[in-house]
């Protein structure tokens, strides 16, 4: 065999060992990048199946918090009630990815402990239906996310729940206070 044949055959054992190692880069490549793509439509969609858990779990909350009862002897087994069904919804909340939503989820859900509060008329100026309203609010944050739009702003309902829990927390921060002297 003369030189060009080895020459030929050199050439073409490098120009194979350089083709198929791109190849398998590219391939590897793909690869990375379909099983990163998988990794996160799998994340979205364990999202979006926990908002729309916390979704079905708030609205039981709503329904519960809207049959406030008739008699005073009712309404610490209705608070504890509103209380045991938020907790419960607590896991579902967590594996929401929005830290903004989570946040005001976990808003709402705080405001189910202050139920006396939220619907004491004479002393915080609060209502039957404000433990409701504010769920509806939180609804209206957790039907937004799942459809990919911006959250509400803050609710009338809202607004007077962080209201009364300023008047509730300055008035715990005076006794104390008074507590102490």
């Amino acid at each position: 065999m003369d030189g060009s044949v080895w020459v030929g055959l050199a050439g073409t054992l490098v120009g194979t060992t350089i083709g198929g190692g791109l190849s398998i880069w590219a391939s590897v490549g793909t690869q990375n990048r379909q099983m990163k793509a998988a990794r996160e439509l799998s994340f979205e969609e364990k999202s979006e199946a926990s908002a729309n858990d916390a979704i079905t779990q708030l609205y039981v909350i709503r329904q519960r918090a809207r049959d406030f009862p008739q008699d005073h002897g009712g309404w610490d087994a209705w608070q504890r009630e509103l209380a045991r069904l938020a907790a419960e919804m607590e896991p579902a909340v967590l594996r929401l990815r929005d830290d903004e939503l989570r946040g005001r989820i976990e808003e709402v859900l705080g405001y189910m402990n202050m139920i006396y509060e939220l619907t004491d008329y004479r002393v915080h100026r609060g209502s039957l239906m404000l433990p409701s309203e504010v769920c509806r609010y939180g609804l209206d944050c957790l039907g937004a996310a799942v459809r990919n739009r911006p959250l509400p702003a803050a609710s009338s309902a809202i607004l007077k729940a962080r209201e009364i829990d300023a008047f509730v927390v300055d008035q715990m921060r005076m006794s104390r206070q008074e507590g102490e002297r």
